[in-house]
């Protein structure tokens, strides 16, 4: 192993190692060693980071300059760097410079501190330590393209890869009780029905258990993760949460369970759950009859029943307050929300959403 106790700013920039694991092109093995360098060499962690924002400065963006050109850019700022020695300097200045040298040199700390603490919470990151933690060997897909990417489990589930997605699995689920399926980016997923062993989709500090069920997940925001739901249910905790064994482990989906037409958005900064309806909720039971809208002299309560029915939303309402309450009208092609809104205004009723549910107040009809 390579002694690093006299290792000075010229001496990470012109590392190999190093240099890989800065611009993403370093095997597991070598990104986990510079993840745990600042902890074996504290004293030079500083040192590390500087090197790191440097060769980053010099990417230029994606690009990565050829080695010789490195090598050149190198050269030049520690030539950049060096101390000059001043033959005639007023001391003032002197002491001026070196006050603002030292101001300077704390606030790249600052900032370059800042940088990689930042750095490190990006799902990506997390991501790369949780397939690293996984018992079984992993199968990666990495979808570079601009399409669509269909990945096939070999349960019989699906996976829609988005552009700039990766998803990682083992090639098997017959050595586990459990189907564990690790993402960055976005997907949507298609899940095998099979109770005896339920799937999860680890992405950042999200867990979605699934049953069966299709959904789409997104994780590419550092702040937000986000779970919509299209069929069936899903249940979804954080790996933070002090129930998540139990919820891991129970043979039902319990906790923030969502169901067709929700969504549910995780933001990291304050650490809590956030369950809504989609913008525009889609049919879930699409009607054999396409006079399933079609509405003339129809008890309220009967009306709201289809369109539960057709969209997998729950609606409160008041039964009793609301008995002498009857629609006529033809809401066939209509979004959800303009379907209620038409509703309303033929009841003189008004819809709120709630906690992923709709609720309709009114004062009823005479």
């Amino acid at each position: 192993m390579k002694s690093f106790d006299h290792f000075e700013l010229y001496d990470f920039l012109e590392d190999e190692s190093f240099r890989s694991w800065v611009f993403e092109r370093a095997p597991s093995s070598v990104v986990e060693w510079w993840e745990r360098f600042p902890a074996v060499y504290p004293e030079k962690a500083f040192l590390m980071i500087q090197a790191r924002e440097t060769l980053l400065a010099m990417q230029e963006d994606t690009f990565v300059p050829a080695q010789d050109q490195m090598r050149q850019n190198i050269r030049q700022i520690m030539q950049d760097t060096e101390p000059v020695v001043a033959v005639h300097s007023e001391p003032f200045w002197s002491y001026q410079r070196m006050a603002w040298v030292a101001a300077a040199s704390v606030v790249m700390f600052v900032l370059a501190w800042f940088a990689w603490t930042n750095n490190q919470d990006k799902p990506v990151t997390v991501y790369k330590k949780l397939v690293a933690a996984a018992t079984l060997p992993m199968k990666e897909v990495v979808n570079t393209g601009s399409k669509t990417h269909l990945v096939l489990l070999a349960d019989g589930s699906s996976v829609l890869l988005q552009p700039n997605s990766r998803i990682s699995y083992p090639k098997e689920f017959n050595q586990q009780s459990r189907r564990e399926i690790y993402l960055v980016g976005e997907a949507f997923f298609e899940v095998a029905k099979n109770p005896d062993k339920p799937f999860f989709v680890y992405a950042d500090n999200l867990i979605t258990k699934v049953l069966g069920t299709s959904f789409t997940v997104r994780a590419f925001d550092k702040k937000a993760i986000d779970v919509i739901v299209k069929t069936g249910k899903v249940s979804v905790f954080t790996r933070t949460d002090k129930e998540r064994v139990e919820k891991q482990e129970s043979r039902q989906l319990i906790g923030l369970v969502l169901t067709p037409n929700q969504r549910v958005l995780f933001n990291r900064d304050e650490g809590r759950l956030l369950r809504s309806l989609v913008e525009s909720p889609t049919l879930v039971d699409m009607p054999i009859q396409q006079s399933m809208f079609e509405f003339s002299g129809t008890p309220i309560n009967q009306v709201f029943a289809s369109l539960e029915k057709a969209y997998g939303v729950e609606i409160i309402f008041d039964a009793e307050v609301m008995k002498n309450c009857y629609l006529t009208a033809s809401l066939d092609d209509e979004p959800l929300f303009e379907k209620l809104n038409m509703i309303c205004r033929t009841l003189d009723a008004q819809y709120e959403e709630m906690d992923g549910k709709i609720l309709i107040n009114t004062k009823g009809c005479q």
